[in-house]
């Protein structure tokens, strides 16, 4: 095992004083027993009792006359205090929730010959002990409230924290962002035992949300005893046995009968066929009364659904046309038109949905007779004004909305069990086993035909014991197992002449997607064993924690990033004339089997100070120690490829002095107030992915038309196989100039991502039921990583750079502009024969671009947070979230999930100049949710209480600024050979915000003669661009220009939601009832054009990866209605039979 030796000095040093147990999988009551006066009462017995199980623990207060129960399962507790001279007390009712230390502070009275037991129901309560910044989700929030029921469960409750906000549609990570991390960010566990995919991060095991007993999100600020990650810690228990049998069989209904349709704005189609069933059945209860209990739910959720969509195609005559149109390459037509289904009919500019080709009348594209470049732009003001490599006359091919209506089946079991042993007093042993097993189809592709089976595999397993060695010293061990399987297979298909089918790509068919999923082939085996003990003891005025959490995970993948070739053209003519990829072409080779087997090692130490009963300081430290990956070790096969001083290929290091400081203080002047302060750091973790992508060239190398292999227009590109494919086998280089030529990925030593985060907040319990809290909370993100492509540099300079003109009006009836120029005008062609290569690294021979994930980027978050909760209480419960903030960032995705905030920066040379407005940004962000179970006829007899009563009605308003998504040119525009989603645009300040436009092109006749004979416009005489539209605020940046908008600038919409849930119950009899729910999704049907979801974590890649609206030369562009779909009204029934 990688082990250093400062590792174990480091654990040596945490584990040095005593220490507490941890509170992730149970909770803690702790308070001070006083007499009338205020005086505290030491010695009092107290018994803290479970009201389901009658489990006890037995204490006694301190000196001070401080009471701490620790390790309890979260539920409602009563507490009995008994001292002499005093009358017995008993509070009944107090709520212990999950990973929070509840206070219950206990008044006594002074004992009488007459004295009886007190007994009073206890209030809400505080966490005057910690300050983790804790949001525990009540039963009636899991069970009723309509976002619970749906997707991930749960955990899409957690959007109604203060402090997150939706990820839209960055298209990675699970979960919102919390105080401005990124979702990647994000620590699921489930009986404390690691719930992450450690892969691409998010949740793996699913608990139905009838399985589930607590959940509780603890926002950025938390205790030592929480780590791996540095946003939100999701964590989840299962429901228990208890001394009373009981039972639950339900189902959960959905059908596109019941919903709204569901559209961009401007469409009118049917809705698709939409059949979700969810149901299942469970069962708890004593096997030893007091003493042993069991607990088990069995769901099935089967889906039949299809997703429809239009996409852009030539009608049956244009695909006619083609196959009749001599001169093109006959395979390359043959393939076109076998998987392109024709559109009924041509389409309008006014009624279009999927082409944009024309800003006006019909759509269509040009096919051309030749294929050399003559400096056309066939489409001018529609979706694709670069120039083209054609020439001739060209032939019109009328396009049409193609609706593709693609069924697909998914079948989801999960099998969630629980076992709880009193073994004694002392110890009590509590069993965990989750099985869950998936079935469905890789839509990714983006036609139908190409859509595969994936079969989806997961096992959880938590056992933890905990043992009470005194009152004041107790200890949990725990141990647990995780394991996924997934295969993500690319099929069987063939391209004559090619050794796999590529995905093609053609942006005048609006970035239409020929092939599997992009993805694909791709395989992932997770294995978790992880080991973890945790020591609570008190000592007078101080509860010290340590504890030790250890984790091996051995998990091989396979994944080559474009594997079987990724060629995209700007237009189909030149495809169809087998020229190279005129917009992006790359292809990486090899699919050798990474292993993310790792180890880690976690410790920590804290001290809980009561100095004074209504102060308390923490104080603490943690330790997080993570192994390199053993696959990225392999870097070390390329040590050869070193160059000292410039780059070194030795494996990455870990790092091993990674200790985090945690530091609270929480000022109690009554026992309905608590002041808190606190800092913190916290580490994340650097998931596989990111060294999965980054293989040495002996196992994988990228080849790159226009940079290491040939040049855009090149002719015969597939006909000569296209670029070429690995040998499988581990690759030598006759010469170590070959070596670094094929060098295309660089792993830097380990810099794990870490936040700093502090925060002020106050509690005020009013009344005995509700709970408010003002907060403010600051975070800070520090080495996140960024994709960059270390030795890439644009090739466009302040010096060499194209004007864009406002002014020069275009040649009478033509595409373009003449002027007569300098002789010596900077010009496209010789800006093209530069070199994007960094010159150090050229003369080292690294002449391809060279990716590497490094540590460069930060973020930066303040944001006022505010809740006010009502506990359930007379049949209400309320639960308002408000936040204000501000996210700022220089990259927010870190792989390829999404174009709305492209994942590399603009000049790879410049990360820093990407800083500016998060994706993750979100100004306001308002939710409430309610329960309300109707008081009338409570009391009256059977039939008015079950036909007129027992109504509860909940819901779930949702307000959140709009995401801001970064407006595109479209094209290469700095020419650094990146592709046509990173580049911005130009800004014209004196332009109308919100409008852009393209631009065409402006020629010099006086370098007309470097064109040769017969042509008047080429690179060679192309000095500039001038803008269509003049006034637009927005100018497309053309190749050889510097774009100078900033990221994140594009407001796309709000989010502005209403849900609601309708329950009808009818106790059939006192032990048996039937509930009936009725619940709708955007129950107003309000339209809500956004990426992601209204009221779910899960992501949307689909909806992150079009460009549409973001293309300033687009005529979708700033109209996302065009694109992302209304998210409509949905329903949803359920019905459920309780004992």
């Amino acid at each position: 095992m990688y082990f250093p030796k400062s590792v174990l000095a480091a654990f040596l040093l945490l584990l040095a004083p005593l220490g507490a147990a941890a509170q992730i999988t149970s909770g803690d009551l702790a308070g001070t027993v006083k007499d009338a006066t205020g005086a505290s009462i030491p010695n009092a017995a107290v018994v803290v009792t479970n009201e389901a199980t009658n489990v006890s623990t037995k204490i006694s207060t301190n000196g001070s006359g401080e009471y701490h129960a620790s390790n309890l399962l979260a539920g409602k507790y009563d507490v009995v205090v008994t001292a002499s001279g005093f009358q017995v007390t008993k509070l009944r009712g107090i709520a212990v929730d999950l990973n929070k230390t509840s206070t219950s502070n206990i008044a006594l009275s002074i004992a009488t010959s007459t004295s009886v037991e007190v007994t009073a129901e206890a209030g809400a309560v505080l966490d005057t002990t910690t300050s983790n910044l804790t949001t525990t989700f009540q039963p009636a929030e899991m069970n009723i409230l309509p976002s619970a029921t749906v997707g991930l469960g749960v955990l899409n409750l957690s959007l109604l924290s203060p402090g997150v906000a939706s990820s839209g549609g960055i298209g990675t990570g699970v979960g919102p962002s919390v105080g401005g991390q990124r979702p990647d960010n994000n620590n699921f566990t489930i009986e404390g035992i690691d719930n992450n995919n450690k892969g691409v991060t998010g949740p793996l095991v699913y608990i139905p949300n009838d399985a589930v007993g607590e959940f509780s999100l603890i926002t950025n600020q938390f205790s030592p005893e929480f780590g791996h990650s540095s946003g939100g810690q999701f964590n989840t228990n299962v429901l228990s046995g208890t001394n009373k049998f009981h039972g639950v069989a339900y189902e959960y209904f959905q059908n596109r009968n019941l919903n709204a349709i569901n559209l961009p704005a401007g469409q009118n189609l049917p809705n698709p066929r939409f059949d979700d069933n969810r149901y299942g059945g469970q069962l708890g209860g004593p096997i030893l009364h007091d003493k042993l209990f069991f607990f088990v739910n069995y769901e099935r959720h089967t889906t039949g659904q299809s997703l429809q969509y239009q996409i852009c195609t030539p009608t049956a005559a244009g695909l006619a046309t083609i196959a009749s149109l001599p001169g093109l390459n006959s395979t390359n037509v043959q393939q076109y038109l076998q998987y392109t289904p024709a559109s009924p009919n041509q389409v309008n500019a006014t009624n279009d949905s999927a082409c944009f080709n024309q800003p006006s009348g019909g759509q269509f594209l040009s096919i051309y007779p030749n294929g050399t470049p003559a400096g056309i732009t066939p489409y001018p003001g529609g979706n694709n004004e670069g120039t083209v490599y054609g020439s001739g006359t060209p032939t019109q091919i009328p396009l049409g909305n193609y609706v593709v209506n693609a069924p697909y089946f998914t079948n989801y079991d999960a099998l969630t069990t629980s076992g709880d042993w009193n073994i004694s007093p002392k110890d009590n042993l509590r069993l965990r086993y989750i099985y869950n097993t998936e079935g469905t189809e890789d839509t990714a592709a983006y036609l139908p035909v190409f859509f595969q089976t994936l079969p989806f595999r997961y096992h959880l397993i938590a056992i933890s014991e905990y043992h009470t060695f005194t009152p004041h010293l107790t200890n949990e061990v725990r141990v647990g197992y995780n394991r996924y399987f997934n295969n993500t297979p690319s099929g069987n298909y063939t391209y004559p002449g090619l050794d796999s089918f590529p995905n093609l790509t053609f942006y005048d068919l609006n970035g239409i997607n020929y092939g599997p999923d992009s993805n694909a082939p791709q395989s992932t085996v997770q294995n978790l064993y992880q080991f973890t003990d945790n020591i609570s003891y008190a000592k007078g005025n101080h509860n010290f924690k340590i504890g030790f959490d250890g984790r091996k995970y051995i998990s091989p993948q396979t994944f080559t990033q474009r594997v079987r070739g990724d060629y995209e053209w700007d237009y189909l003519t030149e495809y169809l004339h087998d020229l190279a990829p005129t917009a992006f072409g790359q292809r990486s080779t090899g699919n050798f089997i990474y292993y993310g087997d790792q180890t880690a090692l976690y410790g920590y130490a804290n001290d809980t100070w009561r100095v004074r009963p209504n102060l308390t300081l923490n104080y603490g430290v943690r330790y997080e120690f993570t192994s390199v990956p053993v696959g990225e070790r392999t870097q070390n096969l390329n040590l050869a490829a070193s160059v000292p001083g410039l780059i070194n290929f030795s494996s990455p290091q870990p790092q091993k002095t990674n200790f985090a400081p945690r530091v609270g203080i929480n000022y109690a002047p009554d026992d309905k107030t608590s002041i808190r302060a606190a800092f913190g750091v916290a580490y994340d973790v650097l998931f596989d992915n990111l060294g999965l992508l980054s293989f040495p060239p002996q196992y994988s190398s990228t080849t790159t038309v226009g940079t290491n292999f040939g040049q855009p227009g090149d002719p015969n590109f597939l006909a000569n196989g296209g670029l070429p494919a690995g040998t499988g086998t581990l690759a030598t280089f006759p010469t170590l100039a070959a070596q670094r030529a094929a060098t295309s990925a660089y792993l830097p030593n380990q810099f794990v991502p870490y936040a700093e985060t502090w925060s002020l907040g106050i509690q005020h319990v009013f009344g005995s039921n509700y709970t408010a809290e003002v907060r403010y909370v600051g975070t800070r993100g520090i080495h996140l990583p960024t994709q960059d492509q270390i030795n890439i540099t644009p090739k466009v300079t302040a010096q060499n750079q194209l004007f864009t003109s406002t002014t020069i009006p275009l040649d009478p009836g033509q595409n373009y502009a003449t002027i007569p120029t300098a002789g010596n005008a900077n010009n496209l062609q010789a800006i093209e024969n530069g070199s994007n290569i960094l010159p150090q690294y050229a003369a080292a021979g690294f002449t391809g671009a060279i990716t590497s994930y490094q540590p460069y980027s930060s973020s930066n978050y303040n944001g006022l947070q505010t809740s006010l909760v009502r506990r359930m209480h007379d049949g209400l419960m309320l639960n308002i979230a408000y936040t204000f903030s501000k996210t700022m960032d220089d990259a927010t995705a870190s792989t390829f999930s999404t174009v709305l905030t492209p994942r590399r920066p603009q000049d790879s040379q410049n990360v820093a100049g990407d800083y500016s407005r998060s994706a993750l940004d979100r100004s306001h962000r308002l939710t409430i949710a309610a329960v309300y179970d109707l008081p009338y006829f409570k009391h009256s007899n059977w039939a008015l209480k079950n036909l007129a009563g027992n109504w509860i009605i909940s819901p779930t308003y949702v307000y959140e600024s709009p995401e801001y998504a970064t407006a595109l040119s479209g094209v290469n525009s700095n020419l650094n050979g990146d592709s046509a989603t990173i580049d911005r645009p130009l800004i014209n300040a004196n332009g109308a915000k919100g409008v852009g436009t393209g631009v065409a092109p402006v020629y010099s006749s006086t370098l007309a003669a470097n064109c040769g004979a017969g042509v008047s416009q080429c690179d060679a005489n192309l000095v500039g661009y001038t803008a269509l539209t003049p006034n637009a605020y927005y100018i497309q940046a053309g190749a050889g220009t510097l774009p100078n908008a900033a990221r994140n600038s594009l407001s796309i919409r709000p989010i502005d939601d209403l849900d609601a849930s309708v329950s009808k119950r009818i106790n059939i009899t006192d032990r048996y009832a039937f509930e009936f729910q009725a619940q709708a999704f955007n129950a107003l049907n309000h339209p809500q054009y956004i990426p992601g979801s209204l009221n779910n974590v899960n992501t949307n890649e689909t909806d992150a990866l079009s460009t549409q609206f973001q293309s300033v030369s687009n005529p979708a562009f700033n109209h996302p209605e065009l694109l992302f779909k209304s998210n409509a009204r949905t329903l949803q029934l359920a019905v459920k039979l309780s004992f």
